[in-house]
């Protein structure tokens, strides 16, 4: 397999060159993968994916100092950023985009967990709250 080559999973893929030297990725760069980069259907994807994650409390996402930062003050100017997840929602590009995981540890996740891209998975407003501020590791 080059370099190039998609690695793909039972519901995700990810281009190799888009791994850290840890196997990090953001879930933007995971859902753009698998979805081929079509704006729409990557934007679909990262929304059903940041919804099961915060659902099923996943504890192995993380994000820069920086990033955290920048979004809790967004979030502190308009709390939609974490309250409008849904498949058409720029807010989405965001959050996903400043989310990094390990690659292998997220498809095992999903697998463990029985993800399904057909679910729709709305966690609470106030459990998307204490999952980014409480369960994302910041460093």
């Amino acid at each position: 397999m080059s370099s190039a080559e998609p690695t793909a999973h039972s519901h995700v893929q990810i281009n190799p060159e888009d791994l850290d030297e840890n196997g990090f990725t953001s879930l933007w760069n995971i859902a753009s993968s698998t979805r081929a980069g079509d704006i729409e259907q990557t934007r679909s994807l990262a929304s059903r994916l940041l919804n099961f994650l915060c659902h099923k409390k996943c504890d192995f996402v993380v994000t820069s100092t920086t990033d955290a930062e920048y979004l809790d003050a967004w979030f502190e100017r308009d709390t939609s950023l974490l309250y409008n997840w849904k498949p058409d929602s720029e807010r989405v590009d965001v959050m996903t985009q400043h989310a990094e995981v390990p690659f292998n540890a997220l498809v095992q996740f999903l697998e463990n967990y029985g993800y399904s891209p057909d679910s729709n998975y709305s966690p609470k407003r106030a459990n998307r709250v204490e999952w980014f501020t409480n369960q994302w590791s910041v460093g």
